[in-house]
């Protein structure tokens, strides 16, 4: 019989060799598993304080909301707010008329499209599309 003989000692040292491979490939694992967990961690953070700056945001945007509808029903009313009158607001309140943005506004209720806002008014065109979604729809 001449075939492949394996001995015992090197039987013994094949399989030294598949243990140590497998704790290798355990240890690297680990390794790569313990790695994950402080960059899930920072995720998470970062998650969670974008989370609140939103919140803050939309509190934000919730309170120019009202600011703004109050701004409204006053130049309704044309008249001023203890807020307005503390701060020097009236006296450009009174100049409204003058600005580019009542012009805007006009421009709007009128139909204009938010180019035309824009060129008219020398405002930008970011500007002029806000003001041509508020003002169109009230019409």
């Amino acid at each position: 019989m001449d075939g492949i003989v394996i001995t015992w000692p090197q039987l013994l040292y094949l399989g030294l060799i598949l243990v140590l491979f497998y704790a290798a490939e355990l240890l690297l694992f680990l390794r790569k598993s313990s790695q994950g967990k402080p960059r899930e961690a920072q995720f998470r953070r970062q998650l969670e304080s974008q989370a609140e700056e939103i919140a803050a945001l939309r509190q934000e945007m919730e309170s120019l909301k009202v600011r703004l509808a109050s701004l409204q029903i006053q130049q309704i009313r044309h008249e001023p707010q203890e807020e307005e009158v503390q701060t020097g607001f009236v006296s450009e309140a009174l100049h409204e008329d003058a600005t580019p943005y009542n012009l805007a506004i006009r421009m709007a209720q009128s139909g204009a499209d938010a180019d035309q806002v824009a060129a008219g008014c020398g405002i930008s065109r970011g500007e002029a599309d806000l003001i041509v979604a508020l003002y169109r729809s009230q019409t």
